[in-house]
């Protein structure tokens, strides 16, 4: 596991890990203590197939297989036909938001010309432009104003109201809100204030100071209100985890909070997916299905200037006529991105863009993938950034292609286990596609990486230590209150 950084556990004064944590709890009266209660505020939980919803998920199945008694707080509503947390449904509060947000910030993509679906009466050039200039004042102004502090700000007072009326008198001894989205950080500090418990704020990523938060694009207030909420919150926190040991000192030096890491990891319960059914490569689009052609894949979102293939595409471009034999399949949300990159490299044949997948068509891809690629920001700044998908490619154990900065958490780990290759510059990103080209033709296929990548790395071997830590939160916050008043 990654070690946290220097001074993240200087509120301790002993070291961290399982070793300094006190011993279970011992009856003192021949009755058996009560198991540790725990609730987890998740606005993502099961059967949302979104990736922010693994980690508590697997936290709280693991939790239950240990003993604790857990209670989930999320806004994912139930399906008895989509695959569960592997909780009893009991466990789970689901609660509505009030209502749900627009998107204000997506764009519908341009409809080329010559397809037919282009608007027979399009409106004047000045109506047009009012109406433009109308749309972009009302997403300013939501954006700003009304999504505070995101855009799942409705989901608050359902979420605290609806598991207030539902507990029964059921008290946890400890609170855990996982973010983004930071509303449930909100949820969590109110039951935590309510029901006199601790509560611990689990970063997977970073909230005001990461590099998601895009502050060019909010106005100095909105910007001042956000770090202000979060200073606030984090006021009444009891510590921080996270995924890696560059989020945890940022944290840490930020705020002065006392941050712990706890990776995510591969998930098993992905062995148990049905793939569907049908020859090898039936998933893939027919520009792929050659025998001799590299297949190259990336699942989920890209991003405009720091998750782009760009890069990948103009190292294809010179391939010279060994481009015709690279295909690069974005299966994901299609935002334009991989399509617009493909044609100013000039190799659009090259791409083929999916679009949204079902997760079981998404894990087959993965598995008959030639390379996989992971695509960073090639930024210093994301040297901490651990993306769900890297333990993904990790179970699907195919040679990951990394594209980005050369010093970080998943760089390190890729080239320390033998998973791939991590590259920024066309040309040697295309010196490594001739090699695996060769490999191809030589010997028909690019083999699988070994199972020794996957060592250490699954959720079983990460969430015991989170368990351990939320029983330490549980048992300083009571020995805190059975301590005298006055007494220090």
């Amino acid at each position: 596991m990654t070690a946290s950084p220097a001074g993240a556990q200087a509120h301790r004064g002993a070291p961290a890990g399982p070793a300094a944590l006190p011993a279970s709890r011992r009856p003192t009266d021949g009755a058996a203590d009560p198991p540790p209660r725990l609730l987890i505020v998740a606005h993502c939980f099961p059967p949302s197939e979104m990736v922010g919803g693994r980690r508590p998920a697997s936290l709280a199945r693991i939790a239950e297989q240990d003993g604790w008694d857990v209670r989930v707080l999320t806004a994912t509503p139930s399906d008895q036909e989509a695959p569960g947390a592997g909780i009893p449904e009991w466990r789970v509060v689901r609660a509505a938001p009030l209502f749900r947000w627009p998107q204000l910030g997506t764009e519908p993509r341009s409809v080329p010309d010559g397809d037919g679906r282009r608007d027979p009466h399009p409106a004047p050039p000045r109506r047009a432009g009012l109406r433009s200039a109308l749309a972009r004042s009302a997403k300013l102004v939501g954006r700003e104003a009304l999504m505070f502090p995101d855009g799942e700000s409705t989901w608050i007072v359902p979420a605290v109201t609806a598991f207030l009326r539902t507990r029964r008198g059921w008290r946890p001894d400890a609170v855990l809100a996982t973010g983004p989205p930071f509303s449930g950080f909100v949820v969590a500090a109110i039951l935590a204030r309510k029901l006199r418990a601790p509560w611990v704020a689990d970063y997977r990523d970073l909230w005001t100071v990461g590099n998601d938060y895009r502050v060019r694009s909010r106005v100095a207030l909105r910007r001042r209100a956000d770090h202000w909420l979060e200073r606030l919150l984090l006021r009444s926190v009891a510590g921080c985890v996270t995924i890696s040991a560059p989020i945890a000192h940022t944290l840490h030096t930020t705020f002065g909070v006392g941050t712990e890491v706890v990776m995510n990891g591969i998930d098993r319960r992905a062995e148990q997916t049905p793939l569907p059914t049908g020859a090898p490569g039936a998933c893939w689009p027919t520009a792929a299905a050659g025998t001799t052609t590299l297949r190259l894949a990336h699942t989920g979102l890209l991003y405009p200037g720091k998750r782009s293939p760009a890069p990948l595409l103009d190292a294809i471009a010179l391939l010279g006529d060994d481009a015709r034999r690279v295909h690069f399949v974005q299966a994901g949300p299609d935002n334009g991105v991989a399509v617009d990159a493909a044609r100013r490299c000039a190799v659009p044949d090259a791409v083929t863009v999916l679009g949204h997948v079902p997760v079981e068509r998404s894990w087959r891809i993965q598995a008959e993938a030639d390379v996989l690629v992971l695509l960073m920001w090639n930024d210093p700044r994301d040297a901490g950034t651990v993306p769900g998908k890297f333990f993904d490619y990790l179970h699907a154990r195919r040679p990951i292609l990394m594209l980005g900065h050369r010093d970080g958490v998943v760089a390190d780990l890729i080239r320390a286990r033998g998973a791939g290759v991590v590259l920024s510059e066309p040309t040697e990103i295309a010196d490594q596609l001739r090699r695996w080209l060769a490999a191809k033709d030589r010997d028909g296929r690019i083999p699988a990486l070994p199972h020794s990548v996957q060592e250490g790395l699954f959720r079983e071997d990460q969430m015991p230590r989170y368990l351990d830590l939320l029983r330490e939160t549980g048992v300083r916050h009571r020995a805190a209150k059975a301590r005298p008043t006055g007494t220090t």
